[in-house]
């Protein structure tokens, strides 16, 4: 199983890799989303979340409010950051894998995380935010209730027509179980990212255990 997604995923490597001024626009595009997440985040614990506007941001990041609205649709967004993506190869490997389910869900959330390259700080810094805004915490469920749903439909297609109630259960289950752990790894300097997979696997182990 674990050699079956390795090859997945490099497949999906060597059919995508774009060339090399692809690679550096994207990487450009990645490094600039992230300072604009920095500056409203630094804004948010300076001046406090209700005080600080698309413009404040553009100009703490040193870009225009024009160039703001290509990464952010709003403030929110810009704490909070470009949610975890998941890519098409692993997508379709989920549903058609025959390894053990808890398993699989663990390589196909950690490897949404390596995709977003977290960063210990940036989770911290949110955490400092949206302790004191609770409409951040609103807009992040959100968005994890539509990550939940994408691999909610995944394992609905996995599991067969009939198991839609099941596969949604897990799906949050396991989104949760996400958000807790990249919190954990934020807190403990002693994790490392590869150990939140193990996290996600653990919890949900112990999920399924009390409910038996």
């Amino acid at each position: 199983m674990f050699l079956r997604t390795m090859q997945c995923l490099l497949r999906l490597h060597e059919e995508t890799a774009p060339k090399m001024t692809s690679n550096l626009r994207d990487r450009r595009r990645q490094q600039t989303a992230r300072e604009i997440q920095l500056a409203a985040l630094r804004l948010s614990i300076r001046s406090g979340y209700a005080a600080v506007t698309t413009d404040s941001i553009a100009a703490e990041a040193g870009i225009s409010p024009r160039t703001f609205f290509n990464y952010y649709a709003n403030k929110q967004a810009a704490v909070l950051g470009m949610p975890p993506q998941l890519e098409p190869c692993t997508a379709d490997w989920i549903v058609t894998s025959k390894g053990a389910l808890i398993d699989d869900l663990a390589l196909l959330l950690g490897r949404m995380l390596e995709l977003k390259d977290l960063d210990r700080q940036v989770v911290r810094m949110i955490e400092q935010v949206w302790d004191t805004t609770p409409e951040l915490m609103a807009v992040f469920r959100n968005s994890m209730d539509n990550i939940a749903l994408t691999i909610g439909g995944l394992l609905h297609a996995r599991l067969g027509p009939d198991r839609q109630a099941e596969a949604m259960l897990i799906a949050e289950l396991a989104t949760h179980a996400l958000s807790h752990a990249v919190r954990t790894w934020a807190g403990d300097e002693t994790m490392t990212e590869s150990d939140i997979p193990d996290m996600l696997r653990q919890q949900m182990r112990q999920v399924g255990a009390l409910l038996t």
